[in-house]
């Protein structure tokens, strides 16, 4: 019988994974070619574009927008690529990408990429509860739930996968750094993805299927735990 609920389990499982690779748009991030880019002209564009919001360091003085320094390339054009396309929901970002060009898109995230990520830690540090919640669900995840750590994905510290360099097309290049994000914008994302707003890319279908299993205090102890951990570095 556990045979044969497992195999069921299976099945329904690569038909909800095969469905969305049928669409004409779906994009697969485990097989993309690495990004280069000319970071000066990069650093050009986004004295122009970019400051605004995401400070002329790559570190957002607006907790709903993104730190951008030290992300990875390849995450960053990508993301730039389904704002381009319309297939992002519309923002801010939809229109000023617009007019760019595809050498744009990659100079600007070679740039930010090779920015130094001197997060600032949270001028008000979150209740020890929610942060060791927060901790908790990243490292182990949530088993009752089927909530997967997350550091599975993201890495043990939130700066990415570990075997993300490992080979020019590695499947774990297009995951993002997660460490110090505004604890506003993790929310807001997981959010989105629980809703199901973002649905384009391989990326997407992985964390709908996972936000949908986080519940809102979840959700607020992981933003919580993300944003304060310059605050554990400069602790220890």
């Amino acid at each position: 019988m556990k045979t044969l609920r497992l195999i069921v389990l299976q099945a329904l499982a690569l038909a909800v994974l095969g469905a969305p690779a049928a669409a004409a748009d779906f994009v697969d991030l485990r097989r993309i070619e690495p990004v280069s880019g000319d970071a000066a002209a990069g650093a050009q564009k986004a004295a122009a574009l970019c400051f605004a919001c995401h400070g002329a360091d790559g570190i957002s003085p607006v907790p709903m927008f993104p730190n951008l320094a030290g992300q990875r390339a390849d995450y960053l054009y990508q993301e730039l690529l389904r704002y381009k396309s319309g297939s992002r929901p519309d923002s801010p970002m939809t229109a000023l990408v617009q007019p760019l060009e595809d050498a744009d898109l990659r100079n600007l995230a070679v740039h930010y990429a090779a920015l130094a990520a001197n997060v600032p830690a949270p001028a008000e540090p979150p209740a020890p509860d929610l942060l060791a919640r927060g901790g908790t669900l990243y490292r182990q995840g949530d088993p009752g739930r089927g909530v997967p750590p997350c550091q599975g994905c993201h890495g043990a510290d939130a700066n990415g996968h570990p075997l993300a360099d490992a080979t020019a097309r590695s499947p774990y290049r297009a995951y993002p750094l997660l460490y110090g994000q505004h604890a506003a914008y993790v929310a807001t994302r997981l959010r989105d993805y629980r809703s199901g707003a973002l649905a384009h890319t391989s990326n997407d279908f992985i964390m709908t299927g996972v936000a949908q299993r986080l519940d809102d205090a979840s959700i607020d102890a992981l933003a919580a735990w993300l944003g304060n951990l310059p605050a554990e570095r400069q602790a220890r």
